[in-house]
């Protein structure tokens, strides 16, 4: 059976401010794979496509693998509709692939997936949907007709909600992907200076042409350690797991302790505690970020610190444009958007939020709770961020990694 497995994004995808600035639920990093990158693994499929606010579309099509808003030249069977930010379990994947018919899969109020025909009435609704929320209102109305199997499935609703599940899921990820690891060659395929000290090798991987220095302490006793191609550790790091290092990572003397996920392309080093950075930013220096969820293209100067403990112990409350968040925890670093950049000495309050290619500068306590996008400034006060200045800025970085700055990269700086 042909199958096409199909992610969209429900009324709850603001909560993940700042990264749903210019990101997809989908493309979120949680452990080793992203959300939407956990089904696909589990479902057998023969392509995968995306709905994705207008917004993104243009700017997300250069570097996203799937198609976008693409309802065309369905030749599949069956399309599985997937909301990526419920993490699958083997039993009720077996559920969703098993359902010929169609039907809407449910988890409290909440639809978790609904799977129809590319013939049917609804898929030609859905084809003519205005919009996300529209796309979305119609599988709810559509979803209350049909049977419908409730599930029992974990989801996340905040960003903090991910970097606190992250250890385990970097643990659950790690066992999906083992059936396919190659361990015979790891360590002939690398080169691991032989003053490497691994700690329970066998829940170690690491990737091709990877270089590893000598005194670098890999502890794996806590849970697995993932390791990329084409990694460069340097000497004095330690990497407790459960941890994942992406692909193209340097990881420059520092402590990795548990419960991080770093990469692809990230520079890091200081001290990183149950942290999750995406792609090609950095933290090389010294300096502390822990509970955090980082960006893209992000530069943490040196001893940029952020807090991730009130000194009482308690909550952390979560300034977002749609209020104040109690998230019920009492461990939430920084939030940080895409494109942000902060000078040496930068201090980040507990649970702050800082949106998309926003510069901070002048060392000190910066900020405050939320810091909106394109704002420049520090402890003094704030100023608008010109948007041209910021996209000269990330012409300037992204040309450094050989990446080219376009036009939709552009447009969406003018629109975000």
């Amino acid at each position: 059976m042909k199958r096409l497995l199909f992610f969209f994004e429900d009324d709850r995808v603001e909560d993940f401010y700042p990264l749903c600035l210019s990101h997809t639920v989908a493309e979120l990093q949680c452990g080793i794979l992203s959300l939407g990158d956990k089904w696909s693994a589990r479902i057998e499929h023969d392509e995968v496509r995306l709905i994705a606010r207008r917004s993104l579309q243009q700017y997300l099509t250069a570097s996203l693998q799937w198609p976008i808003n693409n309802f065309d030249n369905v030749a599949a069977e069956q399309i599985i509709l997937v909301n990526p930010r419920f993490l699958p379990t083997e039993e009720v994947v077996t559920q969703i692939s098993e359902e010929a018919k169609e039907h809407a899969f449910t988890c409290g109020e909440a639809l978790v997936a609904m799977t129809v025909t590319a013939d049917s009435n609804l898929w030609q609704r859905l084809k003519s949907a205005s919009g996300v929320d529209d796309f979305y209102r119609t599988l709810r109305e559509w979803g209350r007709g049909l049977a419908h199997t409730e599930v029992d499935l974990k989801s996340v609703r905040y960003l903090w909600d991910i970097v606190h599940r992250n250890s385990r899921e970097i643990e659950l990820d790690f066992d999906l992907l083992v059936p396919d690891l190659d361990f015979s060659r790891m360590l002939d395929s690398s080169e691991i200076d032989d003053d490497v000290l691994i700690y329970n090798v066998d829940d170690v991987y690491i990737g091709t042409d990877a270089q590893i220095d000598g005194q670098v302490v890999i502890d794996a006793r806590p849970g697995p350690v993932y390791i990329g191609d084409k990694v460069q550790i340097f000497p004095h790091t330690r990497i407790e797991g459960p941890a994942y290092i992406g692909d193209h990572c340097q990881i420059v003397g520092g402590k990795i302790r548990t419960g991080c996920s770093i990469g692809p392309h990230c520079r890091v080093g200081g001290e990183v505690e149950e942290s999750i950075f995406l792609g090609h930013s950095n933290k090389y220096h010294d300096g502390f970020i822990g509970h955090a969820y980082v960006g893209e293209w992000v530069n943490l100067g040196a001893m940029t610190t952020n807090s991730d403990l009130k000194n009482n112990y308690g909550n952390i409350k979560v300034e977002l444009p749609s209020g104040l968040i109690d998230t019920g925890l009492n461990k939430v670093g920084c939030l940080i958007g895409d494109h942000t950049k902060t000078g040496i000495g930068t201090l980040l309050t507990t649970g702050m939020v800082i949106g998309f290619a926003t510069n901070l500068f002048g060392g000190g306590l910066a900020g405050g709770r939320f810091l909106p996008s394109f704002m420049w400034g520090g402890r003094d006060g704030f100023v608008e961020h010109r948007v041209t200045d910021a996209i000269e800025t990330a012409k300037s970085v992204l040309s450094r990694r050989g990446k080219k700055f376009g036009t939709a990269e552009e447009q969406f700086f003018k629109q975000v």
